[in-house]
């Protein structure tokens, strides 16, 4: 496979993963990861000042799940559609697997009858392996612009 057969791969998993949650279809996001894989959202500031600091940490798929079920069944979060705009998604290194990725991400909002706002801005430093030969991601790490972070993470990014 031709470095540019892989990105192209690479940038169909992350657009797809992207859809699923703008979509709401919480379920299919979680095809998207390995059967061993990580979750974490984290702020730039702690990850360039080295504090292993995260908003949400979600070490193995079982967490996944879970954060999943909890979104699926929770009264608590306010309904609103979510639009991901994810771009310059780029090899770190490759090409073998498994590979570390990067692209960068904006997430807007839009809760009924409100006009739409930005809502976080950041990239995600990924890990991304083969699985049963489908990429999926095996590590996921958001980083966000900014250290002031909304009032709530209610789904993934």
């Amino acid at each position: 496979m031709t470095h540019l057969n892989l990105l192209f791969e690479v940038q169909a998993l992350y657009t797809e993963c992207a859809a699923a949650l703008d979509e709401g279809e919480f379920e299919r996001w979680l095809g998207y990861f390995a059967s061993e894989c990580s979750y974490s959202i984290h702020t730039k500031e702690n990850i360039d000042r080295g504090w292993p600091i995260a908003l949400m940490s979600c070490t193995n798929r079982g967490m996944l799940i879970d954060r999943v079920a909890a979104v699926l069944k929770s009264s608590f979060i306010i309904a609103r559609v979510q639009r991901r705009i994810v771009s310059g998604v780029r090899l770190r290194e490759g090409p073998e697997f498994p590979l570390r990725t990067q692209a960068s991400f904006a997430v807007f909002e839009t809760f009924t009858g409100e006009p739409s706002t930005l809502f976080v801005v950041g990239r995600f430093d990924d890990v991304v392996c083969r699985e049963d030969g489908v990429l999926k991601f095996a590590q996921r790490r958001c980083v966000l612009d900014s250290s002031i972070v909304p009032n709530s993470l209610p789904y993934p990014l």
